[in-house]
């Protein structure tokens, strides 16, 4: 076979065209090349050269015209005419890829044929005599069906002058649609924002200075609690609201030019080409999962990083369990609105990501590390666990989950403290867009805090009327400081006499906040307090008044003595009357402004933004109540006397143990005899199940097992007295099970049909049933 000739298999043009097709999101094209800018800082800083005040500008048009253009612009290095040649071509990654972010190559070539056909890059270093640069036009090499681009130079005005300048021109039309929106631009910032936010905020080269549009774009950082709180389980672990690690891990050996991973016992790269350069290197795991300050539908997730950058952000792999079959989400299962809280930084440094970039692999061996160190070999539910044979979980995933898994604190008595949720979280969120413009008493987690311990207050009777904390100095009229002492005025000549005690106030957090109309955007600055019946600011014989207080800052105090009469209602409470309060305000602000503005209609209003809790949400409570029966009936195994296990599951009619059965092969029980023997098989229940032992072994859950209330300690000295009394006892909480069964079994269009007698009935049942003690 001849070999005379050779083949010229340099791939036709068209192949930066079809790269242009692949779905990339505008801010992790712009990523691309901030990318490359930054690689550039990192070289010099190792290189011992490092770039004075490190910067990268990204310019976007902000209107659709055919005139529009990209521009990304950096201090950086620069690069010789030799690696520009490299760098723009398809597939070169350099000789460093585990340690860098971009390095041009695919990514470049992807990025820039995504958003425009025509590009110019444009590259000087310190002492260079001009600029060098190639201009890419796509339509252009596909005609002429070669790579081949002239070199071009343009003159240097300061020979000190270095960096990289890259501009996209004839951008697609789809992309300047999309740019020329303002919201899709500010969608573009805080992405931007989020994922550099590591490199941002710290790095190997100093602080960078990211310019989007001349507006510096500032690190996102995570709205979590601080690593100060904790809560004790009860096994004596101390489970932090920030639990961080920092692993090292095995070095392993990498092959910079075909860019994968060795295994263990590959002593060189497989490839066996002229060119791989294998090398090994040292690994740390590193990095921190935590608790935000508030619940969301999608806002949590852990963020994957790779040398600095955000790879995947949000992600929820982690928190589901995988047996190879099926996946099964973990969390969140215990709120009714599936919101969930748990956040987190992991810096994986060594594993492999897409082409994109926008994922790691999961097949790369170091993902599967990963896993093993943050969340750990098992499920995260305990008892899923246990039945497959996995214990002893340390990872700091396991612990925030035994800690925090809830959203509302178990029992009729739980503290919020111990679950660390402020109860409102609309009030959380409101307080945590504050934190994120930087206000800086929304930057700590106090204000949070605060409204946690007035829920504890509430819930362990320490009401309004206790000795209240200091008022603020100087609000609320309190004495001014008395004048400096003079010659004429000595201070020990004249003790002045004592000034009365300042009223008992009590400020009231929950309440304290900006209270917007949302239609009429009218705004009260409110600062609450409860007082005591006789305060001299409150008109004798009043429940509350609110007042003008700051002209200046248009601050409000809003004084209530909880004791008066009118809240003593299921149907008025402080809130209430405030809401009330300022329903007038508005009106009296209004009047003659709108004719909308009714009475009725901006009470409304109000209470649909500020009177979340007391709403009946349908989804909710249906949330609620199939919360309830699936805690009960996990409760049942640890209610249950081992020797009592079996026993008492042969006691079910065969309807009930076929359902547990089909229940536990659905889940992939391997033994399913195993849990009977030991009370498990109750995890599997349903709450007509549940419902039925109950009936039949009250002494299993009364007398403080599961709920306080007296059964077996009832004795009237007659037996047949206290064996109706006993019996009145199971069938008050028989009917509250009852109701809580009918409200899981509702749809959301029939709760919303039901009756508001029938659905206020059926939530009190559930709050009735909360257990007493921690099972």
């Amino acid at each position: 076979m001849s070999q005379d000739q050779e083949l010229d298999l340099t791939p036709a043009p068209r192949v930066l065209q079809m790269l242009g097709e692949i779905n990339l999101e505008v801010w992790r094209c712009l990523a691309e090349l901030i990318d490359n800018s930054i690689d550039g800082f990192i070289d010099a800083a190792r290189a011992d050269q490092p770039i004075d005040r490190p910067q990268v500008s990204v310019a976007i048009p902000t209107t659709n015209s055919e005139s529009s253009r990209i521009q990304v612009t950096d201090n950086g290095p620069g690069m010789s005419i030799d690696t520009l040649e490299n760098a723009l071509r398809a597939g070169w990654s350099g000789n460093d890829a585990l340690s860098k972010l971009g390095l041009f190559g695919m990514g470049f070539n992807i990025a820039t044929a995504r958003m425009g056909m025509v590009t110019e890059v444009w590259t000087t270093r310190a002492g260079d005599p001009e600029w060098v640069g190639v201009r890419i036009d796509l339509n252009e090499l596909r005609s002429t069906g070669n790579y081949r681009v002239p070199r071009q130079t343009r003159p240097k005005t300061d020979p000190a002058r270095h960096g990289t300048d890259i501009t996209i021109t004839r951008l697609k039309p789809e992309q300047r649609a999309y740019l020329a929106k303002a919201n899709n631009r500010s969608t573009i910032r805080k992405h931007l924002a989020r994922a550099y936010s590591s490199l941002l905020s710290t790095s190997e080269v100093g602080t960078i200075r990211l310019e989007v549009s001349n507006s510096r774009i500032n690190p996102l950082r995570p709205c979590v609690w601080s690593a100060e709180r904790s809560v004790e389980l009860t096994d004596g672990t101390i489970v932090n609201a920030v639990e961080s690690f920092d692993v090292p891990l095995a070095p392993r050996r990498f092959c910079n030019h075909c860019m994968r991973t060795l295994a263990s016992d590959e002593e060189s790269c497989p490839t066996g080409g002229d060119s791989c350069a294998v090398v090994e290197t040292p690994r740390r795991l590193r990095g921190w999962v935590g608790l935000q300050r508030y619940l969301d539908k999608s806002e949590f997730g852990l963020d994957l990083i790779r040398n600095g950058r955000k790879i995947e952000i949000g992600n929820k792999d982690l928190f589901n369990w995988s047996d190879g079959d099926s996946v099964e989400v973990e969390y969140p299962i215990d709120d009714p609105r599936s919101r969930g809280r748990f956040i987190g930084e992991i810096h994986l440094d060594h594993c492999q990501v897409s082409y994109t970039k926008n994922r790691f692999e999961r097949d790369d061996p170091a993902w599967a590390e990963m896993v093993r160190v943050v969340r750990g070999d098992g499920p995260l539910r305990p008892n899923a666990a246990r039945q497959l044979g996995h214990t002893d979980n340390h990872s700091p995933l396991y612990k925030l989950f035994q800690a925090f898994r809830r959203s509302s604190p178990q029992g009729k008595n739980g503290l919020w403290s111990r679950v660390l949720v402020v109860q409102d979280n609309d009030r959380a969120q409101q307080m945590a867009a504050e934190f994120a413009k930087d206000e800086v008493e929304f930057l700590s987690d106090e204000r949070w805090w605060q409204l946690i311990e007035e829920q504890d207050r509430r819930i362990l009777g320490d009401g309004p009327n206790a000795p209240p904390p200091p008022v603020p100095d100087g609000f609320l009229g309190d004495a001014s400081p008395p004048d400096p002492p003079t010659d004429e005025n000595p201070r020990e000549e004249a003790a002045p006499s004592p000034a009365p005690p300042p009223p008992a106030r009590r400020p009231v957090h929950e309440l304290s906040r900006r209270y917007v109309h949302p239609t009429f955007r009218v705004e009260y600055d409110i600062q609450a307090f409860a007082v005591e019946p006789g305060d001299p600011d409150l008109p004798p014989g009043q429940p509350w008044i609110v007042r003008l207080e700051d002209v200046s800052t248009r601050t409000y105090a809003y004084l209530f003595d909880a004791t008066h009469e009118i809240f003593r209602s299921t149907t008025m409470t402080p809130l209430d009357a405030m809401l009330v309060e300022l329903t007038h305000r508005t009106i009296e602000f209004l009047r003659g402004q709108s004719m909308e503005a009714t009475t009725g209609a901006v009470l409304a209003d109000f209470r649909s933004v500020y009177s979340v809790d007391t709403r009946l949400d349908a989804q909710e409570i249906i949330g609620l109540a199939t919360n309830a029966i699936a805690d009960l009936c996990r409760a049942v195994s640890a209610l249950i006397p081992s020797a009592d296990a079996v026993p008492i599951h042969d006691e079910l009619v065969e309807r009930d143990r076929a359902a547990m059965a089909r229940r536990m092969a659905g889940r992939g029980v391997p033994d399913p005899r195993a849990l009977i023997e030991d009370g498990r098989s109750w995890d599997y229940a349903d709450g007509a199940t549940v419902r039925g032992l109950f009936n039949r072994r009250p002494e299993l859950f009364l007398d403080g097992r599961y709920w306080d209330e007296p059964h077996q300690a009832i004795d009237f000295g007659d037996p047949e007295i206290t064996a109706e009394a006993r019996q009145a006892t199971v069938a008050r909480y028989d009917a509250y099970l009852g109701d809580v069964i009918w409200l899981s079994e509702q749809t959301p269009a029939e709760i919303e049909r039901a009756s508001r007698d029938a659905i206020i009935r059926a939530t009190c049942s559930l709050r009735l049933l909360r257990p007493d003690v921690a099972v």
